[in-house]
């Protein structure tokens, strides 16, 4: 009989006379005796020690190996499962973005069109090996009949997707705006497909010294009173961990509940914070110079309805829709079909295309109107064609002419104020050269030239011109007790001529209202903190008032204590900054061009408060352009056929389909929604 310790784990040589190891006992009449004895001396308990020291080691050294292998296994399926994910990452990034629908209406697996999202990823597994490994699976466990694994393509997981790409989108967002330290709130309400009542909010920020304006959030609320869109909008950045103190401005349109100056929006977030300026929105400040200057006159009111009434006439029937097109191709072969516009109801500039197009086929129109009245036998719509034929005379020739120049002018001003990088300098700068513009316009050769082309067109369109001016084809004898009166002395006034009939009566009055708009609607209403701070502000951005002088003048030092006083900052500091920026950098004349040189300059380090103030300025809001953009995505995002989708699902469906140009990091999207819900799979 042997030890198995003693025998396995004594090697040394004093050890070497033991029976139990080397020998073995066998007398079996003293065995309990003896292994007492064995059992109580130092060489069987030193072996014991050495057998359980060993049978650790050897458990432990099998569970590492375990463990190695378990871990090399659990790693591969949790990188297979990450690479599976990323793919149906970028599928629902395309759709987002693209704005197209997920789901179909039968999602079956007989279903011969399952939806957007699921075609998708059929077509991608032709040519991907890790979606095709997917699908394969999925199939031989449905036909096994065992308890499918997660297959990742449910409605579940695809608004889960949806989230995950939404909130990386924001923290990319708001992790910008904390570098910016400073933002403006842009926000506009509209009416979606579901007849709920949206307000679509955009933050403006400088980042990188570059404007940017970035879609927030779109909120369904249920009224729009000043005070309730306070409580939005407080909700909101609350929401998005932004301080309402470091709001430097808000841009609104000028409706009563947001512009208002006791109750509206603007004002109550100016208690919580007075430096968040209010910008009324400058795109809506022309369509509305352009609206007063529409009604200038009878001439222009009769103008536009008529426009509008063509445009309707000619497009509403098919019939007459194929004519007006086939008569364009007679009488311009070879050359593009025009279309008529429609006039904008609220989007004046957008009525340059409109007259823009009607100057363009304005013979077709006359004759596709008088081919409908001398049909054999007669049109239903003859009545209204020869009404039409009759109100396109020589007075509407020439407002057609003379609206056109300068609608394409406003146009191109109204197309950069709805720049999202455009800055309150440059809007200034917009704004001077049409007003430049009108002023060049407003004289008797220009309108001379405009009543040449329109008496040209007349004549080929066989219009006649009147000979004399409206009203005075038969002189009318004042009474003597009446020659004295105003009203006599003015109905008495007479023109020479047609032309200066029209160059007095419609044209000057069209250019003098829109300049007097312009300045009126531009210019600010009176000194108020808010304009007292802004031209403050744009003084910064003249380079002639900061160098080429020795000093400063009181109007340059009045402009810094305003800025130095209000938003802080050291006034003689700021002051050098100027001239030493002016002095070394001169060809800067726009906020960008300031930003720019800044960035590549270091000017951060150089001119600190320079850089505070100039990014203020670029922060503060010119138009909502971009808010409104947000509702063209709502529109094609919120259509008749997901008019069910949830809030918080539209608003992420529309910050992905507006943000396009956020890089993707898929990592950081897989691991948020790993974390949003405890999941089966290992990611």
């Amino acid at each position: 009989m042997y030890c198995f310790s003693c025998r396995l784990f004594l090697n040394e040589q004093k050890y070497s006379k033991s029976s139990w190891r080397v020998a073995g006992v066998s007398n079996w009449k003293k065995a309990r005796e003896k292994i007492k004895e064995h059992a109580e001396s130092e060489a069987h308990l030193t072996s014991m020690v050495r057998w359980n020291t060993f049978k650790k080691s050897a458990l432990r050294s099998a569970f590492d190996v375990s463990d190695a292998l378990g871990k090399a296994k659990r790693d591969r399926e949790k990188q297979q499962n990450r690479e599976l994910l990323t793919r149906l990452i970028d599928i629902t990034l395309y759709l987002a973005r693209q704005g197209k629908a997920f789901r179909g209406d039968d999602e079956s697996d007989t279903s011969r069109n399952q939806g957007n999202f699921l075609e998708l990823v059929k077509m991608f597994s032709q040519y991907d090996s890790v979606l095709k490994l997917h699908l394969e699976n999925l199939k031989c466990q449905k036909i096994g009949k065992n308890r499918c694994q997660v297959s990742l393509l449910s409605n579940r997981t695809q608004n889960d997707l949806i989230k995950a790409l939404a909130t990386f989108t924001k923290r990319e967002i708001r992790k910008e705006i904390e570098e910016a330290s400073i933002y403006s709130v842009l926000i506009d309400e509209t009416t979606d497909v579901s007849h709920c009542e949206q307000v679509s909010i955009v933050v403006r920020y400088v980042y990188q010294m570059e404007i940017k304006e970035r879609f927030l959030q779109v909120c369904n609320v249920a009224k729009t009173t000043g005070e309730e869109m306070e409580k939005t909008v407080l909700d909101l950045l609350k929401n998005n961990n932004l301080q309402i103190e470091n709001m430097r401005g808000q841009g609104y349109d000028g409706a009563a509940n947001m512009s208002g100056q006791y109750k509206g929006l603007q004002s109550r977030i100016l208690q919580h914070n007075n430096k968040a300026l209010y910008v009324h929105c400058q795109a809506h400040c022309l369509n509305l110079v352009l609206v007063e200057a529409a009604k200038s006159s009878i001439h222009f009111i009769t103008f536009f309805n008529l426009v509008q009434k063509l445009y309707v006439f000619l497009t509403s029937s098919t019939k007459r829709h194929t004519a007006f097109v086939k008569c364009q191709e007679a009488l311009h072969p070879g050359e593009r079909v025009i279309q008529l516009q429609k006039l904008s109801d609220t989007r004046w500039a957008c009525r340059e295309k409109a007259l823009k197009a009607l100057l363009k086929v304005i013979s077709s129109v006359v004759k596709v109107l008088t081919d409908i009245t001398q049909q054999e036998p007669p049109d239903t719509a003859a009545g209204d064609a020869r009404m039409y034929l009759k109100a396109i005379d020589f007075e509407f020739l020439l407002c057609l002419e003379i609206a056109s120049p300068v609608f394409e002018v406003t146009a191109l001003a109204s197309d950069a104020l709805q720049n999202s990088d455009i800055d309150l300098s440059t809007a200034y700068a917009v704004v001077n050269g049409v007003k430049d513009t009108l002023s060049n316009l407003r004289t008797e050769q220009q309108f001379g030239k405009l009543f040449k082309s329109a008496s040209e067109k007349a004549e080929a369109a066989g219009i006649s011109i009147p000979i004399a001016p409206p009203g005075q084809q038969r002189q009318r004898r004042v009474p003597a007790k009446y020659s004295h009166s105003t009203h006599a002395a003015v109905e008495s006034h007479s023109f020479q001529s047609l032309e200066d009939y029209y160059r007095v009566k419609v044209y000057y009055t069209f250019i003098d209202v829109l300049s007097q708009e312009l300045e009126r609607r531009f210019r600010g209403d009176g000194e108020t903190q808010s304009n007292k701070i802004l031209s403050a502000l744009h003084s910064l951005t003249k380079p002639n008032k900061w160098i080429g002088k020795e000093i400063i003048g009181p109007d340059s030092l009045e402009a810094i204590h305003t800025l130095c006083e209000f938003y802080g900052g050291e006034e003689q500091k700021l002051k050098t900054e100027l001239r030493v920026f002016y002095a070394s950098f001169q060809d800067t004349s726009t906020v960008k061009d300031i930003l720019k040189t800044l960035r590549d300059n270091n000017g951060q380090d150089i001119f600190p408060t320079l850089v505070k103030m100039i990014t203020t300025y670029a922060t503060i809001p010119v138009s909502t352009a971009t808010v409104e953009r947000s509702f063209s995505k709502l529109k094609l995002v919120k259509d008749t056929l997901r008019n069910l989708c949830s809030e918080e699902r539209l608003s992420d469906l529309l910050l992905l389909a507006i943000e396009k140009d956020i890089p993707l990091n898929h990592s950081e999207v897989v691991n948020i929604y790993r974390d949003m819900a405890p999941r089966r799979l290992m990611l």
